[in-house]
């Protein structure tokens, strides 16, 4: 019926659902837009239970617009760096039988990876200007669920086998539980397949560390 606009309803969002949002709105035409929700009953009092829905990815129009500056080759400096060092990173995630989920190579400072909830996910970020890469867990906006964990602080840190940087964020909706590694130079790239190897390791380490505790 030549829509624009596609709703994916669900009533509990996967990590595969997720992914296949992601793919589609990075391979389709801009004009299109994908949304993924979950579908929840409430009632109040005695009231009939109402259907509530909640939106889980939807159309990322920065996304869509990094795309087509990047097919028309307007580029600055840094987005080819991130560019160049995204795209390694998705060959070496090949190399190694993809240990986790990837997409598509963008000029985004960040790399994300879904850990199968709505409520949190995993980031990689290039922090240039520092020479370094974190790797986070982000909880998107629950401080209860941060402190919950940080009740497990020392279980999930000896089950990813280094300490983490916990950081509650106060006043912000999101918090960061993180790890950093330096050496990132986007003027030197001669060691980027040895940080690649290392973001990898953690990324996966952080998964185990974090999977039983994911809600």
């Amino acid at each position: 019926l030549d829509a624009s606009v596609i709703i994916w309803i669900v009533a509990e969002a996967r990590e595969e659902h997720s992914s296949a949002i992601e793919w589609l709105h990075k391979h389709t035409d801009e004009n299109l837009g994908f949304f993924l929700l979950e579908i929840h009953a409430y009632k109040i009092g005695d009231s009939d239970p109402a259907p509530m829905f909640k939106i889980i990815e939807q159309p990322n129009d920065f996304v869509k617009t990094v795309k087509n500056i990047a097919n028309k080759g307007d580029l600055n400096k840094s987005e080819e760096k991130r560019l160049e060092f995204w795209t390694l990173f998705n060959e070496a995630l090949e190399k190694r039988g993809r240990p986790f989920n990837k997409h598509k190579a963008t000029t985004d400072h960040w790399y994300t990876v879904a850990v199968g909830s709505s409520q949190c996910h995993i980031s990689v970020d290039l922090v240039n200007k520092e020479h370094r890469i974190r790797v986070g867990f982000w909880i998107h906006d629950d401080k209860t669920y941060f402190d919950e964990l940080l009740n497990h602080k020392n279980e999930i840190e000896l089950a990813a086998g280094f300490s983490l940087d916990w950081d509650r964020l106060d006043g912000k909706k999101a918090s960061i539980i993180c790890t950093s590694i330096s050496g990132l130079d986007f003027n030197n790239p001669d060691n980027y397949p040895e940080l690649i190897e290392k973001v990898i390791d953690i990324v996966i380490a952080e998964k185990k560390a974090f999977s039983p505790y994911i809600k």
